[in-house]
């Protein structure tokens, strides 16, 4: 079934060529007339975890709305990055600061910021949801705690298709971040553009219940790779004492290194650093495999309680 998926979506973003084909009398699956989604542009609600104020985020929103569809942003007062599907359930109001018809800033974490716009702030639900475009790559373990990827995925949980969107930048040059971004907005505005012409031929742009992951090379580009996310524990995040006793946290990129070096691994992580534009169809669900659960159950099964 996964196959079969990543099948589907690796045509839908091969975004050069392809044009829609169905008729204004097609009906799509909640009924809606395909001629009723003529009359207005495809809904796209934006969230990241970089805060409302990153520069993806912002160059995403004006190309989007650019070519005329109808975007709204509803993204972090400060910058949530780490915060996974995390929720901020505090007993004080939550602050919200309105930037614009449909731009708002809001107190709380990436899924926060997803579940008060659907629920609250937007008069209708939106077709699609963007998460990003993230000035850091979200592959691998990190995506255990990206924010950008669990808004995503918290989103898709609740029936949204979903794309989480990271630059492969580690910084060190952020006087030159808009020219970085600007090939991964691109991108990502004409996946949009695709997605939008099967919305409006009445096909779902996603299955139900799925998302995808893009994480976007710096400098050029050497393809387009559908692959896994990586299953290789490197730990590379990680603790140390320092001088002074304390424990913190860092990078170790010895091991970073080594498995991007070694070609017998291929995954998010090694290919995006290898200059590949990598897309990992994801589900929001984290139930295990048939054989994996028939396995547990086997071995649970009896025990008294």
């Amino acid at each position: 079934m996964m196959k079969k998926i990543v099948i589907i979506l690796s045509l839908i973003l091969a975004v050069t060529g392809c044009t829609s084909t169905g008729t204004s009398e097609k009906l799509v699956d909640n009924g809606v007339a395909v001629n009723k989604r003529l009359e207005r542009p495809m809904r796209i609600l934006m969230i990241n975890d970089d805060g409302y104020d990153a520069l993806g985020a912002q160059m995403l929103y004006e190309e989007l709305e650019s070519k005329g569809h109808e975007v709204w942003i509803v993204a972090p007062i400060d910058n949530q990055s780490g915060a996974g599907t995390s929720i901020k359930w505090n007993k004080k109001p939550h602050k919200l600061v309105k930037y614009g018809e449909r731009k708002y800033a809001f107190e709380g974490s990436p899924t926060d910021c997803f579940k008060v716009a659907v629920n609250l702030l937007m008069d209708e639900k939106p077709d699609l949801v963007i998460s990003g475009v993230n000035d850091g790559p979200n592959f691998g373990e990190v995506q255990f705690n990206s924010g950008t990827v669990g808004g995503a995925a918290r989103a898709i949980r609740h029936g949204y298709p979903s794309m989480a969107v990271s630059l492969v930048y580690y910084g060190g040059d952020d006087e030159n971040l808009g020219s970085h971004l600007e090939p991964a907005v691109d991108y990502t505005a004409n996946i949009v553009e695709k997605l939008s012409d099967e919305w409006k031929a009445g096909r779902m742009i996603m299955p139900l219940g799925t998302g995808i992951s893009i994480n976007y090379p710096l400098g050029s580009v050497k393809g387009l790779k559908f692959i896994g996310n990586e299953n290789v524990y490197t730990d590379f995040q990680n603790y140390k004492y320092g001088e002074d006793g304390k424990i913190y946290n860092y990078n170790d990129m010895e091991k970073f290194s080594a498995e991007i070096k070694d070609i017998s691994i291929e995954t998010d992580l090694t290919e995006s650093n290898r200059g590949y534009i990598t897309v990992t169809v994801i589900d929001g669900d984290w139930d295990a495999s048939g054989v994996k659960a028939e396995y547990m159950e086997e071995v649970l099964k009896g025990i008294q309680f």
